[in-house]
């Protein structure tokens, strides 16, 4: 009984892991611009759906860009911020992008998020 519990927690935990993920999504770089930067920088904890990964999004309090409330109420001015100084686990990017690349990645991308596609 005790190795099914076991094999079950690692089923779900692989499945949580990879929530997100999606093999046959194209890389968002082959849309050019901004989206090579957000491919490169942004992706690996944001995903490609800009939901981020489920466990990220309780652990890390990566926020889910396809929540509308949370777009409602968060503005381009404090996203910028926390993307050019760093918030919490995520890096801060001044110095590292230009800041029309940081402004960019705010207004084009983040925002692209926002309604969230009907799927």
């Amino acid at each position: 009984m005790k190795k099914i519990i076991s094999m079950i927690g690692i089923y779900v935990l692989c499945a949580l892991a990879s929530y997100g993920c999606n093999p046959k999504q194209e890389a968002l770089s082959e849309k050019g611009g901004i989206w090579v930067v957000y491919d490169r920088e942004c992706r690996k904890c944001h995903k490609v759906n800009g939901k981020g990964s489920l466990i990220g999004r309780f652990i890390a309090k990566i926020p889910n860009f396809t929540n509308t409330k949370w777009q409602d109420n968060v503005s381009d001015s404090r996203l910028i911020i926390s993307v050019a100084n760093g918030k919490k686990k995520m890096p801060g990017y001044k110095g590292k992008l230009k800041d029309e690349e940081i402004v960019d990645l705010v207004k084009i991308c983040v925002r692209s998020f926002y309604p969230p596609q009907e799927q």
